[in-house]
């Protein structure tokens, strides 16, 4: 929409604005308050000598010819669109616009049939154009739902084979307690924790107590909620690295704040 489109568009929608108010909706799309308040002012000056607004008692209205002037931007903007949608390879990855934009026309065309006249000379499709993407349509519903239920049905079976899984969680006191149990239930007596960053892997070592071979970390299952509450410290929070548990059957990844559990499905299934 073009810089007098859009003024006649705000004073229409607000009849009556005084000059600072038309000012702060129209200046959000310039860098500075300076640049919008010298297009604004020039523009102002046109649109009331051409017509399409009048001034009084230092408030700004719209005229029938200025409303006229954006119906008309409208209709052919809309034209231009919709005919685009059409004429791409294939309609039906459009349809959403095409619905949208078909429904835009046929309300406005009710309220002025200029519209519908303009549409019928304008727009370069008809009616069994429409239908012939509506039967695409239908023929594309149909294969999702076959695609739908074929891939239901594999979700279920990697279920079934305990295809691996995964979820994450915001890393908290409440969170902190899932992993615990999670790891719980498995039944390790021990962990090996993994972290890039020699400098961490040696902080929880001397946190812990235990011993760092070659930028790892065995603890044992007790230790693992004081590890929980290390990780949690804002220090390790705002590190790069990720910081990693494994087990012998799941991992958790803690990075920024969110840990990344995984492992095969029936490990998981009752803690997502």
């Amino acid at each position: 929409m073009t810089t007098k489109n859009t003024i006649l568009l705000i004073v229409k929608q607000n009849p009556g604005i005084d000059y600072n108010s038309l000012l702060s909706k129209f200046s959000s799309s310039y860098l500075n308050i300076n640049s919008a308040r010298a297009a604004l002012s020039r523009s102002i000056k046109d649109l009331i000598i051409f017509g399409f607004l009048f001034k009084k008692s230092n408030r700004f209205f719209i005229t029938d010819k200025g409303e006229s002037e954006i119906f008309l931007e409208l209709k052919n903007k809309l034209v231009i669109t919709l005919n685009n949608c059409m004429n791409q390879k294939n309609p039906v990855n459009n349809i959403d616009d095409i619905v949208q934009r078909l429904q835009i026309v046929i309300e406005r065309s009710r309220e002025d049939k200029s519209l519908m006249k303009l549409s019928r000379t304008s727009l370069n499709f008809s009616l069994s154009d429409l239908e012939l993407i509506q039967k695409n349509v239908d023929k594309k519903i149909s294969h999702l739902n076959y695609i739908s239920k074929v891939f239901g049905d594999q979700l279920e079976s990697l279920k079934e084979l305990d295809f691996n899984d995964s979820f994450s969680e915001s890393l908290n006191k409440e969170s902190a307690l899932k992993i615990s149990k999670i790891f719980g239930s498995l039944n390790d007596s021990e962990f090996a924790i993994e972290c890039s960053s020699k400098e961490t892997i040696e902080k929880i070592s001397s946190a812990l107590l235990v011993k760092a071979r070659a930028g790892s970390i065995t603890l044992p299952e007790k230790k693992l909620p004081e590890l929980l509450t290390l990780i949690m410290r804002n220090d390790f929070n705002s590190m790069m690295e990720s910081i990693t548990i494994f087990s012998s059957a799941i991992k958790v990844q803690f990075y920024k704040g969110k840990a990344l559990i995984s492992g095969p499905y029936s490990a998981l299934k009752e803690w997502k």
